[in-house]
């Protein structure tokens, strides 16, 4: 975790609501490779894939309605999923605190078929 620039990249996602998430949670088979190149097979679905395929698109912001950070550390915890979260400050003249994007940094494979990820 570390601190940014005063601005988070303009392509962070903000979730919302559910639909704002990508819509297939089918199973799917991924492969995960990490920053030391060791990678790894897994069949992720429902609200997992779609966490997984949301942060392959671009940074997400963390603070969100549909409870993106219990996925994210989910994925951290069990398959290994490289996530950083970076920190921008708030608004201090609205009182609004510091907040995180997560950026996804494995490298994320799509492997029966469908549309590569990142």
């Amino acid at each position: 975790m570390k601190q940014k620039s005063k601005f988070p990249p303009r392509n962070a996602k903000r979730v919302f609501r559910v639909a704002d998430l990508p819509k297939d949670r089918n199973p799917a088979q991924f492969e995960i490779i990490n920053a030391n190149s060791e990678s790894r097979v897994v069949i992720l679905d429902k609200r997992r894939r779609q966490i997984l395929e949301l942060l392959a698109i671009g940074p997400v912001f963390c603070a969100s309605p549909v409870r993106i950070s219990d996925i994210v550390f989910v994925l951290k915890r069990e398959i290994g999923l490289e996530v950083e979260t970076e920190f921008y400050p708030g608004d201090r003249a609205t009182g609004a605190g510091d907040f995180g994007v997560y950026f996804l940094r494995s490298r994320v494979r799509r492997l029966d078929g469908g549309e590569a990820a990142a």
